[in-house]
């Protein structure tokens, strides 16, 4: 692993601010759940993994959920997940028509319990 860490080329010592994409687009609970074990420590964000640790978790208020899809786009598919998340922020999300958004919606639906 000590190799890996000295494999590093000096430019991703760039700081993010200076960066123009993001390094990776994964939900966070696959980082917990060992879904980016395979990814070398340079390739994961931080600041992204907190991002979206924060976008998907229920316990984050309403309106932090609203600032992160709007300020964020990589956490929209896990905030549109989210069941903290509220009507109107779904109805946005909706309209985007963005297909990962779309998706996480659709899942959301399939998951909650229909009453007739």
């Amino acid at each position: 692993m000590q190799e890996d860490m000295q494999e590093h080329p000096a430019d991703e010592n760039v700081p993010p601010a200076r960066r123009t994409s993001p390094l990776m687009n994964i939900p966070a609970a696959d980082i917990v759940n060992g879904g980016a074990s395979v990814a070398k420590p340079r390739d994961v964000d931080p600041a992204e993994v907190a991002i979206l640790a924060e976008a998907e978790d229920p316990g984050t208020a309403p309106l932090r959920l609203q600032e992160l899809a709007t300020d964020h786009t990589i956490a929209r598919p896990a905030v549109a997940a989210n069941p903290a998340a509220g009507h109107e922020l779904l109805t946005w999300l909706r309209a985007l028509e963005d297909p990962a958004v779309n998706e996480a919606l659709r899942r959301r639906a399939q998951a909650e319990p229909h009453t007739d």
